[in-house]
């Protein structure tokens, strides 16, 4: 017997057997540490707080991961129309000539290779079952400087069950669907979501075409998806429409909406959806809304459609909006640090035909319009209880305010953190930042303010917004996390 095993075997004996009186130990007597919890404090009046009965905040949804290779292009070669270094080293590189189809370089690609595209314009395609590896991911990107255009027909490139694939400064031009589609759609007897690991960045779709449900890009039927530093230019339906998809990432989406075009939806989430962030993104202009969240449930059954679930929208800026939200559908949702500046339609609203509305925080927002730009607060039907919104401390500005709140309608939701009207904070309508220091803790680029500007305890420089009376009952506890005032959305992502 090898003496050394032996030794081995008879130290893991004499552990198992202490980790077994350990055990029976812990199950004869109960924990210190629940024996010392304390009880739920009193709630004056008699009334629950809508809170208490939610489970505690689970620690924050990490973004999906974004892959590290590729992310810092080499250096391009002063030699025009020279290939560039390859990302990886040894990797193959595969030259597609503009006009040429390359169905046929799938069948030798490998993990780690790349296609590369010189200026010109290539043609559409489906790609299916296009598979790198998390240490070697697929690259498909432009040789050049100028981008690579894609003049797409019906859509653009349709990626079926990809899987660690990365498409990178490539031009899409004018579909009458979706310029990129990602589907994980395969065997229908598969439980689980086909993770693909697929990224798109520093691309950018354009759109001249006036069909209704055209979108720049459609990822449905799969999970870990990154759309990140993208630009769209006009489109009608959404500029992002995300279905049946759990941890995707919409970061530095730059929207520039056409006066040609419908400009319906910025962001679209939609169907069993889950675990969305969408963070550090501009809507600019006439975007009708900014993001919209869950499928309608005619008539408000909530059983016709399941709620979207765990969406952040973080730090994004919308300007001359319809409306920057509309919750349709969804559970746990939390608005945080977001600009608005003169919306039109409204702030955010729950339509008529919304299903499930619970567990919705907007927290840290800062909002701006001139008077008479803005035609409701925030639209609802009666059957929602305010609830179902908690609204943590933010800052609605508008020389209108306080008298115009009798026509705007004050702010839907259960205020859990007082809801200023002021100080003005003094936008500046190029960058859509706040030069008054007492505004810098709200919106897209909030910091901690300095001291010396920091706002007392008492309303800021002016009043506050009327407290909403409690409901006489609390709504029915939910499935999902309970939300708290000061718990901040999911972070800025970084690489």
């Amino acid at each position: 017997m090898n003496p050394v095993r032996s030794i081995d075997c008879r130290h893991r004996t004499a552990c198992l057997v202490l980790a077994v009186a350990l055990t029976g130990l812990a199950l004869a007597r109960p924990s210190s540490a629940c024996a010392q919890t304390a009880p739920p404090a009193p709630n004056p009046g008699g009334q629950s707080s809508p809170r208490a009965q939610q489970p505690a905040a689970p620690a924050i949804i990490p973004p999906p991961f974004l892959p590290d290779a590729g992310a810092q292009p080499t250096r391009r070669t002063a030699t025009p129309g020279a290939m560039p270094a390859p990302y990886i080293t040894g990797a193959r590189q595969f030259l597609v000539q503009p006009g040429q189809t390359w169905q046929h370089l799938l069948e030798e690609i490998q993990p780690g290779d790349e296609i590369i595209f010189p200026a010109g314009f290539h043609v559409p395609q489906v790609i299916t079952g296009l598979q790198g590896t998390a240490e070697r991911p697929i690259f498909l990107r432009s040789r050049d400087p100028v981008p690579a255009a894609v003049a797409c027909e019906t859509d653009g490139w349709i990626f079926v069950r990809p899987r660690h694939v990365i498409v990178e400064n490539i031009l899409f031009l004018n579909p009458h669907g979706a310029a990129v589609v990602v589907d994980g759609t395969g065997d229908s007897a598969a439980s689980a979501l086909f993770e693909a690991q697929f990224t798109m960045r520093n691309c950018t779709v354009t759109c001249t075409r006036k069909d209704p449900e055209q979108d720049a890009v459609r990822i449905r039927n799969v999970s870990d998806v990154r759309v990140d530093q993208v630009r769209v230019d006009g489109w009608n339906d959404a500029a992002v429409e995300i279905t049946d998809a759990r941890r995707v990432l919409v970061r530095g989406l730059l929207m520039a909406p056409s006066t040609q075009m419908q400009q319906s939806v910025g962001v679209k989430v939609q169907g069993s959806s889950g675990q969305v962030s969408i963070t550090g993104c501009s809507f600019n202009k006439v975007v009708r809304t900014g993001v919209r969240v869950g499928t309608p449930c005619p008539g408000g059954d909530r059983g016709a459609a399941r709620p979207v679930e765990q969406v952040r929208i973080d730090r994004c800026l919308f300007e001359d909006p319809g409306q920057l939200l509309e919750i349709v559908n969804a559970r746990d949702l939390v608005l945080s640090r977001a600009t608005v500046v003169n919306p039109t339609a409204a702030i955010y609203s729950i339509p008529a035909d919304a299903g499930t509305v619970e567990q919705v925080l907007v927290e840290r927002c800062l909002a701006f319009w001139f008077p008479g730009t803005l035609a409701r607060f925030s639209p609802h039907p009666d059957r929602i209880p305010p609830t179902a919104v908690t609204l943590a401390e933010n800052l609605w500005y508008s020389l209108e305010l306080p008298t115009a709140w009798e026509a705007l309608g004050a702010p839907f939701g259960y205020q859990a953190m007082p809801q200023h009207i002021s100080p003005d904070p003094g936008m500046d309508i190029t960058t859509l930042r706040p030069r008054n220091g007492e505004a810098i803790r709200y919106g897209a680029y909030s910091m901690a303010a300095p001291t010396s500007a920091r706002p007392s305890d008492n309303p800021v420089d002016g009043p506050e917004l009327p407290p909403v009376r409690k409901p006489e009952a609390p709504p029915p506890a939910s499935r999902g996390r309970g939300t708290t005032p000061d718990a901040p959305a999911a972070p800025k992502s970084s690489p």
